[in-house]
């Protein structure tokens, strides 16, 4: 524990984990002021700034690789940031916080939380970022609602989850977007909140990507959106922005803000794994009874022996599992890779040899929300039993309506192997199977 002392107007740059405890003065942080008593944690991996609002005292406990540093405030934005959010009017309102990665969007809507919490306000909080969530699993779009003042989203409780398969969103963008309007729709409908703030994800560098941000905009009817600017990045987006929203709040990024490269990213996804599925247990489902909702074996044809060596000649593959719907058949083999093949009109995609092993899979209830994350570990072709590694703490297995395939590999560390895009290939050919 250390004592440090701070002047009028001082900039400090913390470093989790920290717990700050002001003895006397007042600190101004992510739109709060903590005066003389109170104290507030910056979690471990995140950065936040600290405006000294007179002269002061404060109490500081680092943990590992936390760190406490005096900044220069020549181009701090705080004040910035503050006036901009200030004239948002939260009540009866939806804001959308737009940026690229590491300019400061989490940071914005802990400040846009914290003005709603400020005021009186029940705000409904949606994190729309799979690959970096901060309020529910990896992998998901999770929402809560913030009742206390915050230091960061993590210290939110999350109410609900929406499994989008990836973390990465340009391969399921459109299930993202359905996933962000139903949780909003939730939350004004079942939770009564007064106010949405939609955290996104960084991705914006394409034409797709500013298509994807545009149409979160028009699905929610957002009343405010808030760009965060570097340098030219997102000078595209704002001019798509032109006829959609009515002044968009363009703000300068933090100079400060903590950049965490592609490794970082990776190591806080599988922190994020383990932490949803450690401890765990194997269950086994019976297939039959709960099925794979993006693949359901067996509700379809399945081949019998004779059936069975005749696609094999004629393929020329090692097959062991064959089963169709309409023109489309899923075929399971020795073979090392996916393979696409037709044989009389009928498209054939064959999986290889342990293709579910260790693939990342979402427990679903009937309205499709996330129950809990599993690791598929084996599935039994001739049983229709399915092995699954979920929270040993689960015991909601009455509440399974059926289980949803991802397109992420983990080792049994949950460390993150390869992404298996084609689980959407497979989707696509029963969707067609189904139009047919």
């Amino acid at each position: 524990m250390e004592i440090h002392t701070v002047g009028p107007s001082e900039f400090l740059s913390i470093d989790g984990p920290a717990n700050i405890k002001v003895i006397d003065g007042k600190l101004y942080v992510l739109g709060v002021e903590y005066g003389p008593g109170s104290a507030f944690t910056v979690m471990r991996g995140r950065r936040i700034i600290a405006k000294s609002l007179g002269n002061g005292k404060i109490e500081v406990v680092l943990g590992p690789e936390g760190n406490l540093e005096r900044i220069s405030g020549d181009d701090e934005v705080i004040d910035v940031w503050d006036r901009a959010l200030a004239a948002i009017p939260l009540r009866n309102s939806i804001v959308v916080v737009l940026g690229a990665m590491d300019v400061g969007k989490t940071t914005v809507t802990t400040i846009l939380v914290n003005k709603g919490v400020r005021e009186g306000l029940k705000v409904g909080v949606i994190d729309g970022d799979p690959g970096q969530n901060d309020i529910g699993p990896p992998t998901t779009i999770s929402s809560a609602v913030a009742d206390n003042l915050i230091t960061h989203l993590t210290q939110l409780r999350g109410l609900k989850s929406v499994f989008v398969k990836t973390t990465s969103i340009e391969h399921v963008w459109n299930y993202v977007l359905n996933s962000i309007t139903k949780l909003v729709n939730d939350l004004r409908q079942n939770y009564g909140v007064d106010t949405v703030i939609i955290n996104t994800d960084g991705w914006i560098s394409d034409t797709t990507a500013i298509g994807f941000k545009l149409e979160i905009i028009r699905r929610v009817n957002a009343n405010y959106v808030v760009v965060i600017k570097r340098g030219n990045e997102v000078d595209e987006l704002i001019n798509k922005l032109t006829g959609i929203v009515e002044n968009p709040i363009i703000i300068p990024s933090s100079p400060n803000a903590r950049i965490r490269d592609r490794d970082d990213r990776k190591i806080r996804r599988e922190m994020g794994y383990s932490k949803y599925l450690m401890p765990s247990r194997d269950l086994s489902i019976n297939l039959r009874e709960k099925p794979i909702i993006n693949l359901p074996l067996y509700s379809g044809l399945t081949y019998d022996r004779s059936m069975l060596r005749l696609i094999r000649r004629s393929l020329n593959l090692p097959l062991y599992y064959v089963e169709q719907w309409g023109n489309v058949a899923i075929a399971i083999g020795n073979t090392k890779e996916f393979h696409a093949r037709s044989l009389g009109g009928v498209s054939v995609a064959v999986l290889p040899m342990n293709w579910e092993r260790g693939l990342l899979i979402a427990l679903e209830d009937e309205n499709h929300y996330l129950l809990s994350l599993g690791m598929l570990r084996r599935i039994y072709y001739n049983t229709g039993k399915a092995v699954i590694s979920i929270p040993r703490t689960f015991n909601y297995e009455n509440a399974i309506s059926h289980i949803r395939l991802g397109m992420i590999r983990v080792n049994d560390n949950y460390e993150e192997v390869e992404k298996v895009l084609y689980i959407n290939r497979l989707e696509s050919l029963l969707s067609s199977s189904r139009r047919a």
